[in-house]
């Protein structure tokens, strides 16, 4: 049956939490993640073609081509099902890439699951999940709805229902980050034993986390080589943020806050401070 054109919007994400638990025999390292989506999202738009994948991203010309997750995730799933899937992406970039925001891997995912649904769902969601690990660590995530603990190297997921909705301002400084680099800065011995984090006992509530449960051990890779970063986490907490991070491996900083009129102050001030692309977004629960 012909497809129509199929439009599909990708959320971005934080990290509440990142904690580095080792390195993996596989070359991978072992982590334990809270990942949070946020009220930013990029939008993609497929239209049927007469054949092969393309994508196009005005704007980000650097984005297009085969490399692009999109069209990996498009070209695993034409795969997977032994037949064609030839579409034009038309990708409405909104989520900075090289930011810590997980806009690839929830472009990917939103075509994974986008399309698969549009099939009549011939890819049981387990399967489907594999496919996404394969694709990149974040994608899995973005496969569900909500919040999770991710651990491993991201593909085991446990929702966590009932988050704060925090209004977030983000702040990219302008740059991307590797995440391969980043990762390779650490300097940490094969996995051993493993002390997990249970959130249970952290006393998360559906109106606070605690501050001192917000932490990623990769900004001790990163704001050594890059003291702007550290220099923008110290912005937001003199703006007013009940608790400041490094998103993923970077590079964007985010800062909490449970007023919108309060964050958008910070918004104001942190761009007279000069930083240029200062965002404020919602959490979703």
């Amino acid at each position: 049956m012909p497809m129509s054109t199929l439009t599909l919007h990708a959320p971005a994400k934080i990290n509440l939490r990142l904690k580095i638990r080792g390195k993996r025999a596989d070359g991978y390292h072992e982590i334990e993640t809270l990942m949070q989506r946020i009220g930013l999202r990029d939008t993609l738009r497929l239209s049927p073609r007469p054949d092969g994948i393309e994508l196009v991203c005005p704007g980000h010309p650097e984005l297009a081509g085969e490399h692009n997750l999109a069209v990996r995730a498009l070209d695993l799933l034409s795969r997977e099902l032994g037949r064609p899937l030839s579409f034009r992406i038309h990708l409405t970039k909104r989520i900075p890439w090289g930011a810590g925001l997980g806009g690839g891997s929830s472009d990917a995912a939103a075509v994974l699951r986008g399309v698969n649904d549009r099939l009549g769902r011939p890819v049981s969601p387990e399967r489907l999940a594999r496919l996404a690990a394969r694709l990149g660590s974040d994608v899995p995530f973005f496969l569900l709805e909500g919040s999770a603990w991710a651990r491993g190297r991201g593909e085991r997921l446990a929702p966590v229902p009932g988050l704060p909705a925090w209004w977030v301002v983000l702040v990219f400084p302008g740059f991307p980050l590797s995440t391969a680099w980043v990762y390779g800065q650490l300097k940490i011995p094969l996995t051993k034993k493993l002390n997990r984090t249970i959130i249970k006992s952290l006393k998360i509530t559906p109106d606070d986390i605690p501050v001192k449960f917000l932490e990623n051990d990769l900004e001790q890779a990163v704001f050594p080589q890059y003291p702007v970063l550290a220099d923008l986490k110290e912005a937001l907490l003199r703006q007013g943020a009940v608790g400041a991070l490094m998103t993923g491996s970077g590079s964007t900083v985010f800062g909490l806050w449970k007023n919108k009129t309060a964050a958008a102050r910070a918004v104001q001030a942190l761009r007279q401070e000069g930083w240029k692309q200062v965002l404020l977004v919602r959490g979703l629960p």
